[in-house]
């Protein structure tokens, strides 16, 4: 359907399109974008580093109540990375988790982490291993549903997450994450 066209667009390089298919096609015929139109295009700008595209989008995906995913949260920060914006990717995984009650695929959070060590942002890097910290910290309330609860507790148990794997990554690239690092 639709969202393949989108899809096969954005693959392409051919955003106006895709643009034109979610903005106008799909409404015209009735039918509203949902996550994946919204998180393919997201995807396809964060490949071509169009930041403010993504930023416009994702405003645009939230204000029409199109639910927020992990891969809306892949997207993001994948664009801030490919333009080397390590803090803004760190910044928007927070925010979305703040704001969206999601989190990303765990991986993005050792991409966050590799990117900064690998380009010598040993404090970037230490601030993204603070939030991973904080969601190890981090307790449900009454507001968050179940399956939100179900991927904060798998991300607080990812073993490549934890502060053993953690400090094996920051020896690898010849750094040190001590006691001290952790709360």
């Amino acid at each position: 359907g639709w969202n393949c066209l989108i899809k096969a667009c954005c693959h392409r390089g051919a955003f106006h399109r895709a643009l034109k298919i979610l903005n106008e096609t799909m409404p015209q015929r009735g039918i509203e974008p949902d996550s994946y139109s919204y998180n393919t295009l997201l995807a396809g700008f964060a490949r071509v580093g169009d930041i403010a595209s993504l930023k416009e989008y994702l405003i645009r995906m939230t204000n029409k109540r199109v639910p927020v995913t992990k891969y809306t949260a892949q997207a993001m920060a994948d664009g801030f990375l490919n333009v080397g914006d390590v803090s803004g990717a760190s910044s928007m995984v927070q925010d979305i988790f703040n704001q969206h009650d999601t989190l990303p695929p765990y991986t993005t959070h050792l991409k966050i982490i590799e990117f900064a060590l690998s380009n010598g942002l040993i404090f970037e890097a230490k601030r993204h291993v603070y939030f991973v910290q904080q969601l190890w910290k981090w307790q449900p309330s009454q507001h968050h549903d179940k399956q939100f609860c179900k991927i904060v507790d798998a991300t607080k148990r990812n073993p490549k997450l934890s502060k053993k794997a953690l400090q094996k990554l920051f020896r690898y690239f010849h750094e040190e994450l001590n006691d001290k690092d952790f709360f």
